[in-house]
Formats: structure tokens, C-alpha cells, sequence
């Protein structure tokens, strides 16, 4: 079992991976799991207005982890930028969660996520 936040955060996931990665070996594997998980989704959770707003909620978020991500190993000799990227993801994975939440909370989900990070004051 899986709550419905961490399937559709999933699927986000693999929707940027379809979209940015090129080596044709991996995107047959990404194409696989999508299609399974997208089928399952299928099955088991209705659309919504709100549902989808927090699905685009879900997915922006994802890209922007996947971007400062992409910054943070690539400025890893550069501590100003290094960090800056850091910083990016740990908000973006902020706003992730929450939007995660708000998905379980939607649909009523029997499993809920729990972090237990310290709470901080940030912005991008």
C-alpha cells in the first residue's frame, strides 16, 4: 500500500525524468514504471478541481528540486552556489511535503507521511 500523495508524487517524478533524461536504456525502464503507476492511478483515485491544482502543485515543485539538484552538483566546488542550491531543495521539499499532505488529506488517505525535521524560517 501506498498513500495517494506518494503515487502521484511519484508519477510527477517520472514525468520530468521522461522529459529530461535522453539515454534511451533508462527511458525504457522510466516508460515502464510510468505507465504501471499511471495505471494504477487510474484505478483507484477520482480527478478533481483541487486535486488537480495540487497534482501541478506536486509537479513544480518536483521540477525545481530536480533543478537545484542539477545546481547543486554541478557548483559542488562552489560554496556560494553549492549552498544556494541546497537551500532551494530543502524548500522546494518543503513545499513538496505539504502538497503531499494536502493530496492525503484530500482523498482521506489511511497512511499519512510524517517528518520530523527542525522547523526554520527560509525563503528562496
Amino acid at each position: 500500500p501506498v498513500s495517494p500523495g506518494e503515487l502521484i508524487d511519484k508519477i510527477t517524478i517520472l514525468e520530468i525524468k521522461l522529459h529530461e533524461i535522453t539515454d534511451e536504456a533508462k527511458l525504457k525502464n522510466v516508460r515502464v514504471e510510468h505507465a504501471l503507476l499511471t495505471q494504477v492511478y487510474a484505478n483507484e483515485i477520482s480527478e478533481s478541481e483541487e486535486l488537480t491544482a495540487l497534482k501541478e502543485q506536486l509537479l513544480a515543485a518536483n521540477k525545481k528540486i530536480w533543478e537545484s539538484e542539477n545546481d547543486v552538483r554541478e557548483f559542488w566546488q562552489d560554496d556560494a552556489k553549492f549552498n544556494a542550491g541546497a537551500k532551494q531543495s530543502h524548500f522546494y521539499n518543503d513545499e513538496r511535503m505539504k502538497a503531499k499532505r494536502a493530496i492525503n488529506d484530500l482523498l482521506g488517505s489511511a497512511i499519512i507521511e510524517v517528518k520530523s525535521h527542525p522547523k526554520y524560517e527560509h525563503t528562496v
